[in-house]
């Protein structure tokens, strides 16, 4: 329960228990002109309530002169039993308004100091290390804390703390170190606009629980209540129906060279595999361009001669292909519009230019819409079914020192998704924003990008592609679910590859080159109609590695998702170097899995072990391997435990529904194929679909029954009267 203590000015802060959880409370103002400290001058404390409950209320007040202040920041933290939300109110004043005003920088214009929280036993921050993505940070001493911190996770012996900064309608919160433990760590507060005189934001919520993914998703939500933006979190978003499908993209197949002539190859050679691919993404390359820059709605009339409509209408109608999508970034292409084009000149009054001369859709939601709208319906009428909205950190880049950086962000969101509700029905790929303007405003879209780029040529890619899709996952999952993007199929990291998208709960699909598929290896992730075995939620780290760089520990990396009422584990060696990993996998992996014995499916291995409650298996992964598991609670009937199609990566997605009657279990399976069960004794006989079936018993006490030519929903009957 948090607790405000003011024992005195300088000792006031946070408390959680008898632990301090934020405290120091220090303020610095910096203008265009310099950087200035504000002196605490006085405190109100009151009572209140709200549909969060009870609260009590902190207002501090600082200024950095007693009699003629020109800078004045009021700190407000609203404490509730399980949270803190904490706000912003500066104000810059001036002697007049004709004279040379005074303004908070642009850049970090109010910080606040805040002291080391005590008794941290592990970290996980997300830092923003490029103008796109996020990569994770585990260090314990928080002034080495990255600046553009957009999340931060300790852990003590006893709870978790999260705090995450926000972006508002105009000012955006990171997290950086500081330089002392008095001052660890610092809340920098930015509008990346000058002349600003006012900010008046929500800057950031701390949390504390025992269960820490939890803790990540009510706090998102809460947050998200509080400011009362169109945005939604993760839990109230519908998955794309689209991307509940196998997909297939263009880019790491063809790069920038994408033409019909491939695509039209490519598709063809799927659909020969037998491969059910049921969309396609046609990625960047495909645009008319000149200068890195839009110049028509249309398709390069040198490499699709015949338009856009021709090819979509050519994947659909020769090869199958359900859904087709484009790729675009969200100024239009990489350096926007061309101004010089008859598109500029037609969509004009929808097009902003920046001071630097780039156009872009214009940075309001409703002019915006208007040139989005033209060219969605334009897609639309090609046959487009969805859309990748490229490069969306830029949105900042293109309009700092035009707008506010959360006003910008909201205008160019909102625009770009009402358009792509009207005409796609709100299936879009959200890519390169992982910048806290983006993630926090978009409205509904529910795909996001978790990662940098996958790297097939790279040898060591995967390692750093896990570790940021695992720790990312973190606080990201709570707004989108996450694209782990594509991956090749014959690669030196294919398995790993596939087995991480099986874990992931996000879409998968591969961008192999012409003759370069196996298909073999999408299989296990697929049922025969291309739906693909999806997990039920967002993969997150496993509580063991939550808050610990695995390589650093000797640890395998391990994500926990679950499926069919069973947990999955997947476990992957991302040190370097030869030496082995070693690890243990058990129902304390997966929250709330159930605390009675759990049979430990080993996919590759294919072994079954039955563990006891608190019950932990050792394993060890060589260099560069993978594992799988599924933990599926034993049956306390005493009826059979179906595990699924162990033909498929998480096998327990299969199964529909199990009773049990009389000494009969009754298994549904989705679709047929190599079916397990595990059973205490051996049953007496197995029906498929009500005809008798022969079984095979397997090393560790379980059976396999072979059901793959049985087509649509298979019932297995297990009779051990």
């Amino acid at each position: 329960m948090f607790t405000y203590n003011d024992s005195s000015a300088s000792a006031a802060s946070v408390m959680d228990g008898g632990r301090k959880a934020l405290g120091g409370f220090g303020v610095t103002v910096r203008l265009e002109q310099g950087e200035k400290e504000l002196a605490f001058v006085s405190q109100e404390e009151k009572r209140g309530a709200d549909e969060l409950g009870s609260h009590t209320i902190i207002e501090r007040v600082y200024q950095d002169d007693a009699e003629r202040p020109e800078a004045v920041v009021r700190l407000k933290l609203r404490c509730y039993d399980r949270f803190v939300l904490a706000f912003a109110d500066g104000r810059i004043v001036s002697e007049n308004d004709f004279g040379n005003h005074r303004a908070f920088a642009p850049d970090n214009g109010i910080t606040i100091k805040l002291g080391k929280p005590e008794g941290i036993e592990g970290v996980l921050a997300n830092y923003q290390h490029k103008d796109w993505w996020t990569r994770p940070h585990f260090d314990t001493d928080l002034t080495k804390l990255p600046g553009r911190t957009l999340s931060l996770l300790w852990r003590t012996d006893g709870a978790y703390y999260h705090m995450l900064p926000v972006c508002g309608t105009q000012y955006r919160t990171d997290l950086a170190g500081g330089t002392s433990n008095e001052e660890a760590l610092h809340v920098r507060i930015s509008s990346h606009q000058g002349g600003m005189t006012r900010c008046d934001t929500f800057a950031f919520l701390l949390g504390v629980g025992e269960d820490p993914y939890e803790l990540a998703e009510q706090g998102v939500e809460t947050a998200l209540r509080e400011l009362g933006y169109p945005t939604l979190p993760r839990r109230r978003k519908t998955y794309p129906e689209v991307l509940d499908y196998l997909g297939w993209c263009s880019w790491d197949a063809f790069y920038h060279k994408v033409d019909e002539e491939g695509l039209l190859a490519k598709a063809g050679e799927l659909r020969e595999s037998g491969l059910p691919v049921k969309w396609v993404m046609i990625d960047d390359g495909w645009s008319d361009i000149a200068d890195r820059k839009l110049q028509a709605f249309d398709a390069d009339p040198a490499k699709f001669p015949q338009g856009l409509a021709h090819t979509i209408g050519a994947l659909k109608e020769r090869f199958g292909v359900g859904w087709v999508g484009v790729w675009h970034t969200i100024a239009g292409y990489w350096n926007g519009i061309h101004p010089e084009s008859e598109l500029a000149a037609k969509y004009a009054d929808y097009l902003f230019e920046t001071n630097r001369g780039n156009v872009i859709p214009y940075p309001d939601a409703a002019k915006g819409f208007g040139f989005w709208h033209a060219w969605h319906g334009y897609l639309k009428r090609q046959g487009v079914d969805f859309v990748k909205v490229d490069s969306q950190s830029a949105v900042n880049n293109f309009l700092r020192h035009h707008r506010p950086v959360g006003a910008s962000a909201a205008a160019a969101h909102s625009a770009l998704e009402a358009s792509v509700s009207m005409h796609f029905d709100r299936t879009i790929i959200n890519c390169m924003g992982m910048a806290s303007e983006n993630i926090w405003h978009r409205p509904v879209s529910a795909v996001s990008r978790n990662s940098d780029d996958f790297v097939p040529r790279e040898r060591s890619g995967f390692r750093e592609h896990a570790l940021q899709n695992a720790y990312n996952s973190y606080f990201h999952g709570p707004f989108y679910w996450g694209d782990w993007d594509m991956f090749w199929t014959q690669n030196h990291d294919d398995v790993q590859n596939a087995a991480l998208r099986a874990v992931s709960g996000g879409p998968v699909y591969f961008s192999d080159a012409l003759g370069k598929t196996d298909p073999l290896m999408l299989w296990p992730l697929i049922y025969g109609d291309g739906r693909i075995i999806r997990c039920d939620r967002t993969a997150n780290p496993t509580p063991d590695c939550l808050t610990v760089q695995p390589s650093d520990a000797g640890m395998p990396l391990k994500l926990w998702n679950t499926a069919g009422g069973a947990g999955v584990v997947a476990a992957f060696h991302i040190g370097e170097g030869a030496a082995a990993a070693a690890g243990t996998v058990s129902a304390q992996d997966v929250p709330g899995l159930t605390d009675g014995p759990v049979l430990l499916y080993d996919f590759f291995a294919k072994t079954v072990r039955k563990l006891a409650s608190g019950e932990k298996a050792a394993f060890e992964l060589e260099a560069e391997g993978c594992k799988l598991y599924l933990l599926v609670p034993a049956a306390a009937d005493g009826g059979a435990t179906p595990i699924g199609l162990t033909n498929k990566y998480v096998s327990t997605h299969a199964v529909r529904e199990r009773r049990a009657s009389g000494g009969t279990t009754v298994v549904t399976l989705a679709e047929g194929g190599s079916f397990a069960f595990a059973a205490e004794r051996k049953p007496s006989g197995v029906r498929v679909n009500g005809t008798e079936a022969s079984f095979a018993e397997r090393p560790g006490g379980y059976f396999e029954v072979d059901c793959q030519d049985a087509r649509g929903e298979v019932t297995i009957e297990i009779v051990q009267a």
